[in-house]
């Protein structure tokens, strides 16, 4: 019989809820920590848990994870004194701040042997892990190019620049897709706000074989947008995650031959089942903290995303 499992949330911000729900859900979370203090007793509260004290947290042998989902330039501090205290950890994106700290928190994970996970959230999606199947099924050919467009009237944080806010997503999925790293970048990007780096930019990565990404990433735009497409040889999958669910998924069957003619189709809509994307994501940290496994977006996943993160910081 497997023991129960207890997991500690350290952050309870705007995201940090949503997490200390479907933890609470799952039968897993044994307290919050914030460093507002009367958010985590409002919520210990609600859920009917102790407070703990951060240091009593790493030390207590009861708890065998920990879900950061506090700001971004605390994430490798806490992971570090998480891992050395032998804990299993998940950390809310971005993993770190800096290629050298994803490098030796990976490391420190590895030689601990302890499951360190990173919330690239997207990757859980239903939409999207039904793109990545008909993509391998060949339904849109070969893959030619990927676009992502990541824009809303959102948050301007100052510690992490648009890359690591919005970027982040469509990064990571596009390496999941594209199974390598690219061999080439190029960067144009906007400052307008006194921040850690640009508030809107646009990427092209280029591929080994031909492929490439455009990624736009904006927290200043007017209007939202959140929309990921692969277009291939055989027409192009379009995931929009601003619309209703029997919308998510498109097949578009046009596609433009070898000799520049274009073939049209009628869109196609995909079936795919509803899920919430957090929660399929905890539920791979708790599997795998069960069976050992190294979940989907392991730290070795989230260094290849930095490394892609720290391309495009030194051509900007």
């Amino acid at each position: 019989m497997m023991r129960e499992l207890n997991i500690a949330l350290i952050g309870c911000g705007n995201w940090g809820k949503n997490i200390a729900r479907n933890l609470h859900q799952m039968g897993s979370l044994a307290c919050i920590y914030d460093s507002d203090t009367k958010l985590a007793e409002k919520l210990n509260h609600e859920y009917m848990l102790p407070t703990f004290e951060l240091n009593k947290i790493f030390e207590d042998q009861n708890i065998n994870g920990i879900v950061i989902a506090s700001p971004a330039k605390t994430h490798k501090d806490l992971a570090v004194q998480a891992i050395k205290n032998d804990k299993d950890v998940f950390i809310e994106k971005p993993f770190c701040l800096s290629f050298p700290d994803a490098q030796k928190l990976s490391k420190l994970a590895t030689n601990k042997k302890r499951i360190l996970m990173v919330g690239h959230l997207l990757n859980y999606h239903n939409a999207f892990i039904k793109m990545k199947e008909l993509i391998k099924n060949g339904k849109i050919g070969i893959p030619q190019n990927i676009r992502a467009n990541r824009l809303a009237l959102g948050a301007i944080r100052s510690e992490e620049s648009v890359i690591y806010d919005l970027s982040v997503h469509d990064i990571s999925m596009i390496l999941s897709i594209t199974e390598e790293l690219p061999i080439d970048v190029n960067v144009q990007s906007i400052h307008h706000h006194n921040n850690n780096g640009p508030d809107a930019i646009s990427v092209k990565l280029s591929f080994s074989k031909g492929l490439t990404a455009l990624i736009n990433s904006d927290w200043m735009c007017p209007y939202k947008e959140h929309q990921f497409s692969v277009i291939g040889t055989k027409g192009a999958l379009i995931f929009d995650d601003t619309k209703s669910w029997s919308e998510k998924l498109l097949y578009n069957p046009s596609f433009v031959t070898s000799k520049n003619t274009i073939i049209t189709a009628p869109l196609e809509k995909i079936i795919i089942q509803e899920n919430e994307p957090l929660k399929s994501e905890l539920k791979e940290f708790i599997d795998c903290l069960y069976s050992r496994k190294s979940p989907l977006t392991d730290h070795k996943e989230a260094v290849k995303v930095q490394i892609v993160m720290d391309m495009i910081d030194k051509k900007i």
